[in-house]
């Protein structure tokens, strides 16, 4: 192998120069010429690995290289992601907070009458038109309204009673 060196040394510029016009990175090329010398050395260590021409395998081994590298970079696209992703569940303070409100808003409409709670769910949960309320409880329209005017003064009276006490 020590003509083959010698052959092998001079083609390492030629080498370099070729697989440098493919990926245009030096120190890119630097890697995939000395993968190339490795493969050819590992290669002609086996048994039966005989390489008749050393220059043309080194070319095919480094343009396997350069396709290989370019598969790589194409399947694993760079994202950046910013600093601080926004994860889209609430915080665990935020969800407790929204649980003690619909806790102390369930609290409340169970100390309404009956007739109150049901006309206010029915309008303002269920989406009922007035009209809709009213001839399924055996109401007119403006008792309807009557009752969901007193609800939503009953809830406003006990949240700020609470924020009072909170204080």
């Amino acid at each position: 192998m020590g003509a083959t060196t010698s052959l092998l040394r001079a083609q390492r510029a030629n080498l370099l120069q070729y697989v440098g016009r493919q990926v245009r990175d030096s120190m890119l090329s630097e890697d995939i010429v000395q993968e190339a010398y490795l493969r050819l050395i590992s290669f002609e260590s086996k048994p039966g690995g005989v390489v008749n021409d050393a220059p043309a395998f080194l070319r095919k081994i480094s343009l396997n290289l350069v396709r290989d590298h370019f598969r790589r970079t194409k399947s694993v696209p760079l994202v950046e992601l910013p600093v601080t992703i926004a994860c889209p569940i609430p915080t665990a303070d935020v969800q407790l907070e929204r649980k003690q409100l619909v806790d102390l808003v369930f609290e409340i409409l169970k100390a309404m009458p009956k007739l109150r709670r049901d006309v206010f769910i029915r309008r303002r949960v269920n989406g009922e038109s007035a009209g809709e309320v009213a001839e399924a409880l055996g109401l007119s329209p403006s008792a309807v309204s009557n009752h969901v005017a007193r609800a939503v003064l009953d809830l406003d009276a006990a949240i700020e009673k609470i924020e009072q006490r909170a204080c």
